[in-house]
C-alpha cells in the first residue's frame, strides 16, 4: 500500500529568530505515526530545504519521539550506499520546508529522489510540509518541477496566498491542462493508493481540488 501525506503547512515548536513557535499540526503528526502501523517507528527527517536544519530537526525530534518514533536525520554528505540504506530502512520519511526549488535540484543531483519514489512504491509512509509536500507533485504553482508521484500540481499555504499567486496556480493548471490541489495551513492529504484523505489540525481550513472545465476554473472542497 502506497501511503503519502502532504502538509499545507503549520508551524511546529522550534526556536526561529529566538522566538519557540507554536505547535499547529499535531493530529496531522499523529496521523502520519499512525500509518506506519509500527510500535515503534523509524522516523528520517530530511531538512534538505531548510535555513536552519539543526532547529527544525530538534523540534521534529521532540514532537515524533513523543509519539513513540525512534528519530534520525538524513545526512545526504554520506556515502550514496549509506544514505540508500537509511531511506530504505525507515518506517516513515518526513521532507521539511524551506526552498522549493534548492530541494528538488538537490534532491535529483543526489539520486535521492530514485531512493524516496522507491520508498513509497515499497510502502514506506512518506509526508512532507510545504517544500516537502510540492516535491513529491508534477509541478508546484510556479511550475518548479516535483518527483511527479502525484500528477498534478500542488498548491500550499492556500489561505494565505493572494489573488495574484492564485492567478498563477489557475493559469499553470489551465495550462498544463492538470488537476490542482490546494491545500490550506494546518491541513494534509493522505493519498493512499488510488484514495485521498483529509486530515486537519484546524476545522476552518480546507484543502481543494481545482481543475479547469468548461473554460472555467472549478475549486471544491475536498470533503
Amino acid at each position: 500500500m502506497k501511503k503519502l501525506v502532504c502538509i499545507g503547512g503549520g508551524e511546529i515548536p522550534r526556536f526561529k529568530n529566538g522566538v519557540l513557535l507554536p505547535y499547529e499540526t499535531k493530529e496531522i503528526d499523529e496521523e502520519i505515526v499512525r500509518l506506519a502501523n509500527k510500535e515503534s517507528p523509524k522516523f528520517l527527517f530530511v531538512s534538505i530545504a531548510s535555513s536552519n536544519p539543526k532547529e527544525y530537526f530538534n523540534g521534529i525530534r521532540k514532537i515524533y519521539e513523543e509519539l513513540g518514533c525512534i528519530v534520525s536525520h538524513l545526512d545526504i554528505n554520506k556515502p550514496y550506499e549509506e544514505i540508500e540504506k537509511d531511506v530504505l530502512n525507515s518506517d516513515i520519511i518526513y521532507i521539511g520546508g524551506g526552498n522549493t526549488k534548492y530541494l528538488v535540484e538537490k534532491l535529483k543531483t543526489t539520486n535521492i529522489d530514485k531512493l524516496l519514489i522507491k520508498a513509497y512504491n515499497d510502502g514506506i509512509v512518506c509526508a512532507g510540509l510545504s517544500a516537502g509536500s510540492y516535491c513529491w507533485f508534477k509541478y508546484n504553482y510556479d511550475l518548479i518541477e516535483g518527483m511527479n508521484v502525484i500528477n498534478a500540481i500542488n498548491c500550499v499555504h492556500y489561505d494565505k496566498k493572494d489573488k495574484k499567486a492564485k492567478a498563477k496556480f489557475y493559469t499553470v493548471i489551465k495550462e498544463n491542462n492538470l488537476i490542482g490541489y490546494a491545500i490550506d495551513n494546518c491541513v494534509a492529504l493522505e493519498f493512499i493508493d488510488n484514495r485521498i484523505k483529509v486530515v486537519k489540525s484546524n476545522y476552518d481550513k480546507n484543502a481543494y481540488k481545482v481543475s479547469y472545465t468548461n473554460n472555467k476554473i472549478e475549486e471544491d472542497i475536498i470533503k
